[in-house]
């Protein structure tokens, strides 16, 4: 088996020799004619393909495949249209450019044959781009349970807390010393975030079993 990347998502070929049509046409990129496909020949810049072109795959540095449109399309989501230019696009990417808020949907891809393709935990998926795309959106079933605040579960339901709750989850109390300082991370969140930071009068969206790490400070 012979392994290449466009635009740096993984494919494979059973035969070394094929060509820029058929890189392509795996890729999902459909029609080819749509598609420029480039080589990377150096730091500098990259060489077109042709379609009818043969490529070696086993030649050294096949990884450096680009694919780009020659013009942008316009796909639908939610049966509304969406100008893209990217040949491939995670979820977040395309319900960013929809202005849809990532955080309360998730995507469906519909596909012939009446095929559904849900991304509802998998919102790094590189999903082919081409002119019959079309997605809907799912509201996302937000039910949170708990947090984990320094290493201990926390009874938490709200769909959002703020960083002054985060604190009070930790220490009980707030300070209200000015030397003492709190500093809030977080990991595993929502999809459109899944780590960060908060500081005073924050307030973010809850993932059930979220991740605080709360450490106080005293600078007196």
């Amino acid at each position: 088996m012979y392994y290449y990347k466009v635009n740096m998502k993984r494919f494979e070929s059973s035969e070394p020799i094929i060509t820029g049509k058929t890189i392509l046409n795996k890729a999902g990129l459909i029609p080819e004619e749509d598609y420029e496909l480039l080589y990377k020949v150096n730091e500098k810049g990259f060489t077109p393909i042709q379609l009818d072109e043969k490529i070696d795959l086993k030649k050294v540095g096949i990884e450096g495949l680009k694919a780009v449109r020659y013009k942008s399309l316009v796909i639908k989501v939610d049966d509304k249209d969406v100008e893209v230019e990217n040949c491939f696009m995670t979820p977040l990417e395309i319900m960013a450019i929809a202005n849809i808020d990532s955080n309360n949907f998730y995507l469906i891809e519909l596909r012939k044959g009446n095929v559904e393709v849900t991304y509802e935990d998998d919102v790094e998926h590189k999903i082919a781009i081409h002119k019959n795309s079309c997605f809907v959106t799912c509201p996302i079933e937000i039910k949170v349970e708990c947090v984990i605040v320094n290493a201990k579960n926390k009874p938490w339901s709200k769909s959002r807390i703020s960083f002054e709750e985060v604190v009070i989850l930790a220490y009980d109390v707030i300070s209200q010393n000015p030397n003492i300082i709190y500093t809030v991370n977080y990991v595993k969140g929502v999809a459109n975030k899944p780590e960060g930071s908060m500081i005073k009068g924050d307030e973010i969206s809850v993932k059930n079993k979220m991740i605080f790490n709360v450490t106080r400070t005293d600078k007196s």
